[in-house]
């Protein structure tokens, strides 16, 4: 049976979808993003259904594999058995409801898909466009919920790794455990391809773990999060083998004062390029501001970027209910790098909350 907090979410998604539908005349919309498929429906089977939504109706398709799924999931959703891009199967529920105007997912559709079924389905069809997007852009006090608790096993699964490293570890082995520490404590998957980046590789801000070998004197940058319950964690922590050279000990504590400047400077109003400014000032003045090159964050949610853009050129207003990274970093060739990232939404005071509440942020040497 599922949750009455799935079931309050999803009628919420669906009254959105079907106001939606209103607005723009038309009769249905085919969901076709597993991201989607999971928002509007609760159904895990990722990538292997679709759904239609009708002014007064709902349709899961799937196949075999997932009937039992769909029906645990999605139960309020009539399940239609067949493959889930059967055109057929989708032809006759079109006809059977009588859809001459379809809304469908452009932003997501391969084109070979757009030609070889939507084209096919004999309605006149409506690009969504973003709508989506900026529907899960704000989250519900569930949905934050939900990251919040996704970050904290994350967080635990780091502190249960941190005896692993050592010299002589690679940074493979180090992303397998972390990874194998998450999954123990009930995370679904990686919210994405772990990134260890030891030593020299540390200035590669999105060094996906190799064989190298970690040895004494390293830093060693640990992104990574979890996809939980439907939500993903995004964190980062750079740590020491050994005592770092005072230049990296330097360049932690400015990433670490830049990080804190802007999570305390946020004031109600400020656009995605304000909260950036705050943080690219002080590793301007530092001397750093060449070795900082990406945003300072982005939105988390059911993607692990999301709807939220925090960046230089960002014009977006930043609105409570919205979850973002705060993620300053140096990066330094041929010397190494630190990130330290977090996740944060607005609090009912005005303020920045942090989501993600351990490990603590002190330059650690192991």
């Amino acid at each position: 049976m599922r949750s009455k907090v799935i079931f309050l979410e999803e009628r919420r998604v669906v009254s959105f979808v079907r106001k939606y539908l209103e607005e723009k005349n038309c009769d249905a919309i085919i969901v076709s993003s597993w991201q989607n498929v999971y928002y509007c429906s609760g159904f895990t089977g990722y990538g292997d259904a679709l759904l239609l939504i009708t002014k007064d109706k709902k349709f899961i398709v799937t196949d075999s594999r997932y009937y039992v799924q769909a029906e645990k999931q999605s139960g309020d959703y009539t399940l239609v058995k067949s493959g889930a891009w059967s055109l057929k199967a989708m032809t006759d529920v079109l006809q059977q409801e009588n859809v001459k105007k379809l809304v469908y997912e452009d932003l997501s559709v391969l084109h070979t898909m757009y030609v070889n079924y939507f084209e096919k389905l004999g309605t006149e069809l409506i690009g969504a466009g973003d709508t989506f997007l900026k529907a899960r852009t704000v989250k519900t006090p569930e949905e934050i919920a939900k990251v919040e608790a996704a970050c904290d096993l994350a967080s635990a699964a780091l502190e249960r790794t941190f005896k692993y490293i050592k010299a002589g570890v690679t940074e493979i082995e180090l992303a397998a455990r972390l990874e194998y520490e998450m999954r123990l404590a009930g995370a679904d998957k990686p919210s994405f391809d772990t990134i260890i980046a030891s030593g020299v590789r540390g200035s590669m801000p999105h060094g996906t773990a190799s064989d190298k070998v970690i040895e004494k004197g390293d830093g060693v940058t640990i992104d990574f999060g979890a996809f939980y319950n439907g939500m993903c964690s995004d964190m980062t922590r750079t740590v020491f083998v050994g005592e770092p050279s005072a230049e990296m000990r330097k360049i932690y504590e400015v990433v670490k004062e830049a990080q804190q400047t802007a999570i305390d400077g946020y004031k109600p109003g400020m656009k995605g390029k304000d909260l950036d400014k705050l943080a690219r000032d002080v590793i301007d003045e530092a001397g750093y501001g060449e070795y900082f090159g990406h945003s300072l964050g982005h939105g988390v949610g059911i993607d692990v970027h999301e709807g939220v853009s925090v960046s230089p050129g960002s014009e977006q207003l930043l609105e409570k209910g919205m979850i973002f990274s705060v993620e300053p970093g140096i990066y330094v060739p041929g010397l190494g790098g630190v990130r330290i990232e977090d996740l944060v939404t607005i609090g009912d005071n005005g303020k920045l909350r942090m989501i993600t509440k351990a490990p603590v942020k002190d330059l650690l040497v192991f």
